[in-house]
């Protein structure tokens, strides 16, 4: 079942094409399917990986999936899928769920909490609609960090609509159905532009390790060369993301369909959460952030929790060292 609703995404997003497939059998290349939650800068460097062509050097046919995580994490359990989004993972991985997170992008969660031209304050909030990816997800968790912060009870003060693709939570900004969601930096600076503003960077109350990838453990012990063939396409990307940004900045304006200044701007701000000590990588104290988030709303003692429970970096540090780049003070170093 879940087999047959990811192929009939793939073909509803024009991203499976049966006859490059038999084009890309004839070159040899392995298949591989990566399931991301919504086409944004959270996910910049498989684009940027994908138009630098470094999955076919990696001997990759990789299609990439855009599916909700109520769909991608059960197909990731399933098998069905060979690499799903980590923070909806993890949650599944303390409930028993055979993952285990391989890869992140960024060292620090980059949404940034925007709301409509008439919303001066906080506590012009109270009673309106936000805006969230999906109920438990890391954009669920930030807004609700955000909204504490700010002063208002995300139980009493507002109400939540689960909105999961990035572009169709702006529309909804755009149309006054909501007031405000915690976005991406290339959908909040294209709000920024029309009239929107920004009351709040989630990294002050959410210094997560964002944007990750897990595995299942079955490919984590029958297929290791297909983890480490993926890594080594996105470690190169994060490498021409920050040596020659604006490059990376044409490849999102193509492919995420945005303005030029906008994806360069996006491409800027992202760069600052991109952690130069451990392309990749994690830092312990994040991890333990995100578990004291999330263990406790699953009656689980998030100091019980040991980080190699829930994340594997061996493979990481492999394709680092393969690729010459230093792990100085990141997880697992």
């Amino acid at each position: 079942m879940i087999r047959h609703l990811v192929v009939t995404i793939l073909f509803a997003l024009s991203i499976f094409d049966p006859s490059e497939c038999f084009a890309q059998a004839a070159k040899n290349l392995i298949p591989a399917y990566q399931a991301i939650s919504t086409p944004d800068f959270g996910y910049l460097p498989t684009y940027v990986a994908r138009a630098k062509g470094f999955f076919i050097d990696e001997r990759l046919d990789l299609k990439v999936i855009v599916v909700n995580s109520r769909v991608s994490v059960p197909a990731l359990i399933a098998n069905e899928v060979h690499f799903g989004v980590a923070g909806p993972s993890i949650t599944a991985t303390l409930r028993g769920a055979p993952l285990k997170a391989i890869y992140f992008i960024y060292n620090t969660s980059t949404f940034q909490f925007t709301v409509r031209p008439e919303i001066r304050t906080a506590d012009d909030l109270r009673g309106k609609t936000i805006a969230i990816s999906s109920p438990g997800a890391t954009n669920d968790m930030a807004t609700r960090l955000i909204l504490a912060k700010l002063g208002l009870d995300p139980v009493r003060d507002v109400k939540f609509i689960a909105i999961g693709d990035a572009k169709a939570r702006m529309i909804a900004m755009d149309q006054g159905q909501v007031a405000a969601a915690a976005n991406n930096p290339d959908i909040a600076a294209e709000l920024v532009r029309k009239g929107f503003r920004i009351l709040m960077h989630s990294g002050e109350v959410f210094p997560v390790p964002f944007s990750g990838t897990a595995v299942n453990e079955k490919l984590i012990r029958e297929n290791p060369d297909l983890i480490k063939r993926w890594l080594r396409a996105h470690l190169k990307a994060m490498l021409l993301i920050r040596q020659r940004p604006d490059e990376a900045a044409q490849i999102a304006a193509k492919d995420l369909k945005l303005n030029w200044d906008i994806a360069r701007e996006a491409t800027t701000q992202v760069l600052q959460f991109m952690y130069p000590n451990d392309p990749g990588g994690f830092t312990e104290k994040g991890m333990r952030i995100f578990l004291q988030q999330t263990a406790p709303r699953l009656g689980i003692d998030p100091d019980k929790v040991a980080i190699s429970q829930i994340a594997d970096v061996s493979f990481l540090r492999e394709a680092q060292r393969e690729l010459g780049i230093k792990c100085r003070d990141g997880y697992g170093c």
